[in-house]
């Protein structure tokens, strides 16, 4: 099934996951690109990504260089800011009609319950459910013990050679 990993990464949490998933299963990536520059570091990270993300703000972003269309499936993943979706990933989602059924999720978080992020992406993609919503603590820094296994449980959602085990099957 010609799969799309579709997100965006402030850190490189979610771009190590976009990546590594796209190996295990061959799909296209596309990174969304924010115009708005997000501060990386100290307070301002959160009150500016914060009150956007609180505020449903959609930033401009680039023009996306894959057509959503082209694939048969999508895999959506996000950081989790303010308990939601990071802003650029609303605005592709408010600029981008996902036609197919097949849409799975992740999200990279360092707290928050990622519940409300995927709530907010179903309404967004018009689905009551998703094939698969799948979220990783901390990626980057090690602090997931179960990454492989989630990315194996992400990945079998729509590539049948990955066998995925009901007792791997994590949130």
């Amino acid at each position: 099934m010609k799969t799309l990993i579709v997100y965006y990464s402030l850190e490189g949490n979610t771009r190590m996951i976009a990546e590594k998933l796209a190996e295990k299963t061959g799909a296209d990536l596309l990174e969304i690109r924010s115009l708005k520059v997000y501060p990386t570091k100290g307070p301002a990270k959160f009150l500016i990504g914060g009150k956007d993300a609180a505020f449903k703000k959609c930033p401009e972003i680039e023009k996306p260089e894959k057509d959503v269309r082209d694939y048969e499936a999508v895999i959506i993943g996000t950081p989790v800011w303010d308990g939601t979706i990071a802003p650029p990933v609303r605005s592709y989602l408010r600029d981008t009609l996902i036609k197919t059924r097949n849409v799975a999720a992740f999200a990279c978080m360092a707290g928050k319950d990622p519940k409300k992020t995927f709530d907010v992406i179903k309404e967004l993609v018009v689905t009551d459910s998703l094939a698969a919503e799948v979220s990783f603590y901390s990626p980057a820094s090690g602090n997931d013990p179960d990454m492989e296994s989630k990315l194996n449980q992400l990945a079998g959602c729509f590539i049948k050679e990955i066998p995925v085990p009901e007792s791997t099957l994590l949130t």
